[in-house]
């Protein structure tokens, strides 16, 4: 009986390893999205753009990236044609607001894919059209790769477009 409890612990054990795979969300990585997230919504692109690789890819809704420098034009685009964008997240409604979910794993080497580490973001993105007085509110989700050097390599970055779209056409036709 001795044995079969010993080899029962031991199956325990081993069968509870970790399997290299870890996720973490008080981290460094986190917490650097969650300051890059917050100097978007704060309107200092500068310090937001300052976590991407020089050649750091970024995918926006799309199959093709766009560079740094056009990921740049596009928020200071948003920031003229918004205003009081916030960003929030609640599990329940009601709920604690924390802001914004965001989690980093560090995935091991497979069979096809080298080590990686990734942080995610999910939140609904806020704002007001400042033109139309038009309110958004649209769910995203954003992929971040890290490379080894600690910065941003390639983002993917998902969220419905059509009232996004919607909103911003208008703001554009009524500056005409």
């Amino acid at each position: 009986m001795k044995n079969f409890i010993l080899l029962f612990t031991a199956a325990l054990f081993i069968g509870c390893a970790s399997t290299g795979v870890q996720v973490t969300f008080d981290d460094e990585k986190s917490n650097t999205i969650r300051e890059h997230i917050q100097y978007y919504v704060d309107g200092d692109i500068d310090s937001m753009m300052s976590i991407f690789a020089d050649d750091a890819e970024i995918y926006i809704n799309s199959d093709e990236s766009v560079s740094a420098g056009e990921a740049r034009s596009i928020h200071e685009l948003e920031h003229s044609i918004f205003e009081d964008i916030s960003i929030s997240w609640s599990q329940e409604e009601g709920g604690v607001d924390i802001g914004a979910w965001i989690e980093s794993t560090d995935y091991p080497a497979g069979p096809a894919n080298k080590p990686v580490s990734v942080t995610q973001a999910w939140f609904t993105l806020n704002g007001t059209s400042i033109k139309t007085g038009e309110a958004l509110s649209t769910p995203v989700h954003i992929a971040y790769i890290w490379n080894d050097s600690g910065q941003v390599e390639t983002v993917y970055q998902f969220f419905d477009s059509v009232d996004a779209t919607a909103v911003i056409e208008a703001s554009l036709a009524a500056s005409e």
